[in-house]
Formats: C-alpha cells, sequence, structure tokens
C-alpha cells in the first residue's frame, strides 16, 4: 500500500458522508409549515421559525376596558319664565331664559359663581330641579384626575373674582368642563344669550349695572381639591 492510500481512502468516505459545500448555510432540515388560528388567518413563518402576534398585541387583548362614566348638563332658569314673558316687552326680542348651568359628573354637581367653583350633590343648590337636563355622552376621565383639573381651574381660569355676568359666568365654566370631559360644548342657545341681551338696545343702556350682579346660587359648598368637596 502506498504512503498516503488510507488517508486518500478516508477522505472519501468522509466526503460521502457529510458532503462539502461553498455559499450559504444549508436550510431547515423540514419545510416551515403555516400556522393557522382559529379565526381562519395564517400566520407565515419566518426563516428561523414561526411568527406569532407580538406580545404587545396579546397584552392589549387582555386589558380591561376603560370605565365610562356619563355626564350631564343641568339647566336652570334663573327667571323663573319671567324672561319668557317680559323679554319682548323690555328688549324687543324673545328670550327663553336667563340660563345657569352645572355639569354632573362622578355623582356630583359642579358649578362656578362669584364665589368661585362650587360642589353639591345634584339639584342640591337652592334652586331645586333643573328645568332641563342635557345627556352630554360619557367619559373616561376618572375622578382623581377630574378633581385634579378643577382644582388647577379654580387657581387661574375660575377665580371668585375673575366672574363676571356676561363674559365668563357660570356657562363659560360648564362649556370648559363639558369639552375637557365628552369633547363636546354645550348647546349655543345657552352661550349666546349674553351677545343677544347685549345687542339690544335695552341691554346696552343696563350693562353697568348688569356687571355688577354676582350670581352664587346658594346650598352649594365651595370646591376644595383635599376632599372633592368643603
Amino acid at each position: 500500500m502506498r504512503p498516503g492510500g488510507v488517508a486518500s481512502s478516508a477522505l472519501s468516505v468522509t466526503s460521502r458522508l457529510v458532503p462539502l459545500r461553498r455559499g450559504a448555510a444549508p436550510g431547515p432540515p423540514f419545510p416551515p409549515v403555516a400556522l393557522r388560528f382559529p379565526e381562519g388567518r395564517a400566520v407565515q413563518p419566518c426563516q428561523l421559525g414561526l411568527r406569532l402576534p407580538s406580545s404587545g398585541r396579546a397584552r392589549a387583548l387582555m386589558e380591561e376596558p376603560l370605565a365610562l362614566h356619563p355626564v350631564k348638563l343641568y339647566v336652570y332658569d334663573l327667571s323663573k319664565g319671567m324672561a319668557r314673558r317680559l323679554s319682548p316687552l323690555m328688549l324687543g326680542k324673545q328670550l327663553d331664559g336667563i340660563w345657569h348651568t352645572s355639569i354632573i359628573v362622578h355623582k356630583d354637581e359642579f358649578f362656578y359663581g362669584s364665589g368661585g367653583i362650587s360642589s353639591c350633590a345634584p339639584g342640591g343648590t337652592l334652586l331645586g330641579p333643573p328645568d332641563t337636563v342635557v345627556d352630554l355622552g360619557n367619559t373616561e376621565v376618572t375622578e382623581e384626575i377630574f378633581l385634579e383639573y378643577l382644582s388647577s381651574l379654580g387657581e387661574s381660569m375660575f377665580r371668585g373674582e375673575s366672574y363676571n355676568l356676561f363674559e365668563h359666568n357660570c356657562n363659560t365654566f360648564s362649556n370648559e368642563v363639558a369639552q375637557f370631559l365628552t369633547g363636546k360644548k354645550i348647546p349655543s342657545y345657552i352661550t349666546d344669550l349674553p351677545s343677544e341681551v347685549l345687542a339690544t338696545p335695552f341691554g346696552q343702556a343696563l350693562r353697568p349695572l348688569l356687571d355688577s350682579i354676582q350670581i352664587q346660587p346658594p346650598g352649594g359648598n365651595t370646591f376644595s381639591r383635599h376632599n372633592g368637596q368643603s
């Protein structure tokens, strides 16, 4: 036997068992199989294995939906029907009421007057039950976040000394809070009332007197962040 003959034979056997290849590594020993879920959608595998739904999506499907809280607008006619009867004579146009409004959410009523932001049980002021209740929808804003929001309003835009019967009143507050909670404004017949009065000669003549009037419905409690009410 020639030197190197054994080596040649060994090389030959090895070559038959494990073929030597150049280039890319060989693929998996079995073809990838698509995974089909009950809803009928196939998830195609990637080259290295099966691709499942992301863990983020799986967690999202398991999260509980946010709770919804109803939001109402209470509408009171401060004139108790007199505006409807007397406005044609005094203003030359028909007004259906002198409106005061408040927001009902998280089982309490919130409103703004010359004393600042106040709260009470629904219908708990001396105005009694509202003349109209407007459903503003629902909110996902929690009570904790809402009270923090009211606290910031009470220290900035809606301090008691900022109250003005025509330009910054209870309806301004209700409109602001309604949009924060639901994205909806309160009805325009309420927010347009001051401009309708001031558009009349009688309203202009009485404006200096009316500007000095401050309204604070009795029966509410001045809002305090520490316990929601004080």
